[in-house]
């Protein structure tokens, strides 16, 4: 074939792929003539379906995260602070929804209470099932020390109170066993800065702080360092004295004295150290107190003359003070003169020193820090006699016309 012959294949290929269809354009054109053809903007509708979609989009990723804060805050964040206070102090922290974020030991009985138990996100009241039975295992609560705290801190004093209401009734059914019943005290924490910072250096809960700082409100005698070592079975007895301090408490049940040795032996010991019997008493009180951050009977009683003063360890039957002093409304009880009087008849200071010792019944030898000084008390002249001995300090005040012992005391040495 010549290039010629293909020339012309190829044009006529070409009008047959592209047909002439200019005619009937322009007749198309024609009739159209004078008719208004309205066109429509593709790109801004394309536009605003874009915005709208977008918005669409911000609004459901908003309630999205709203939903999403929400429920974190009810799965993750405190909102409830609850302590159970024996003299383990454990505190537990929940959630909206009452389950467990965490549980923490604030001392080492704390500790053995908690064990292994992994408490987190169980429910408030089977995590108050769990160590209310670890302290009755491991002999935290029994018929001698019967008596617990339970503490709610919430921002919302109604949740609050509610939740302390619940808890008291669930404790209370568990402590009903059949060798003792228990005693629960609760209450609703007042947030206080100064009250945390005291908790804090003490090792306690807020809610053993704050149960402590309404008792010293109520009897100015008793210190902080006295008491936050006390288990929350004693400060219920000393509670129990003090009805103003209770106004904020809520107490179900008696504290427990059955660890104690009982008032009718603790009165029988404070007269033996006098050297009375009960026959010859003019009036006698008792009744349960601390000292130094012990439990005692404190017991006052007159005779003869003398107002005595014993205070006597609860637990062990140990006179940790005596006090003798001369009751001026009554005569004095005077003793006979010996030797060691002097010329004006009063007796010496060392004829004072062993009417001391002798009623103390220490030894010379055995007395430290020994100090005998003349005195005026009440108009009359004294030896003030000072010394330690055996772990206890001594005190005493001596007539020196009589040699009559108008005080005395014995105490622990610090």
């Amino acid at each position: 074939m010549t290039n010629r012959q293909l020339n012309e294949k190829i044009r006529k290929a070409y009008q047959n792929a592209a047909p002439d269809r200019w005619d009937a354009v322009l007749s198309d054109c024609v009739d159209q003539k004078g008719r208004v053809i309205t066109m429509t903007t593709e790109k801004k509708r394309k536009k605003s379906m874009a915005k709208l979609i977008g918005l669409a989009a911000c609004l459901c990723l908003l309630l999205g995260c709203g939903f999403g804060i929400r429920s974190y805050h009810a799965d993750h964040v405190v909102d409830s602070t609850v302590s159970l206070d024996v003299n383990p102090s454990v505190e537990i922290r929940v959630n909206r929804k009452e389950r467990v974020l965490d549980v923490s030991a604030l001392n080492r009985d704390g500790e053995i209470i908690i064990g292994n138990m992994d408490l987190s996100g169980s429910d408030l009241r089977v995590a108050v099932n769990a160590l209310i039975g670890s302290m009755l295992q491991n002999g935290y609560l029994n018929e001698l020390t019967n008596s617990i705290l339970i503490s709610v801190d919430n921002n919302d004093p109604a949740r609050g109170a509610a939740l302390q209401g619940q808890l008291t009734e669930e404790v209370n059914k568990l402590l009903q066993t059949d060798t003792f019943s228990g005693s629960v005290l609760s209450q609703t924490v007042v947030k206080d800065d100064g009250l945390r910072q005291t908790a804090d250096q003490y090792g306690i809960t807020l809610g053993k702080a704050q149960l402590i700082r309404d008792i010293l409100d109520s009897n100015s005698l008793h210190t902080f360092d006295e008491l936050a070592p006390m288990t929350i079975n004693e400060l219920n007895l000393l509670l129990g004295k003090e009805p103003a301090a209770a106004a904020h408490v809520e107490v179900v049940g008696t504290a427990s004295q059955k660890g104690y040795i009982g008032e009718d032996r603790a009165k029988a010991i404070a007269l033996k150290k006098a050297g009375l019997s009960a026959d010859g008493l003019t009036s006698y009180e008792i009744e349960l107190d601390t000292h130094k951050g012990i439990m005692v009977y404190d017991v006052e009683f007159t005779a003869g003359g003398f107002e005595f003063d014993c205070e006597i360890s609860a637990s062990t039957g140990e006179i940790v003070k005596f006090e003798k002093e001369y009751d001026d409304d009554e005569p004095s009880v005077s003793v006979p003169k010996q030797n060691g009087v002097t010329e004006a008849g009063e007796i010496t200071l060392e004829k004072a020193k062993e009417i001391a010792l002798n009623h103390a019944g220490v030894k010379a030898v055995d007395a430290i820090e020994l100090e005998v000084k003349p005195d005026q008390k009440d108009g009359r002249s004294v030896y003030e006699i000072e010394f330690k001995s055996g772990g206890y300090e001594y005190e005493y005040e001596i007539d020196t016309a009589t040699g009559t012992i108008l005080e005395f005391d014995k105490d622990w040495d610090d």
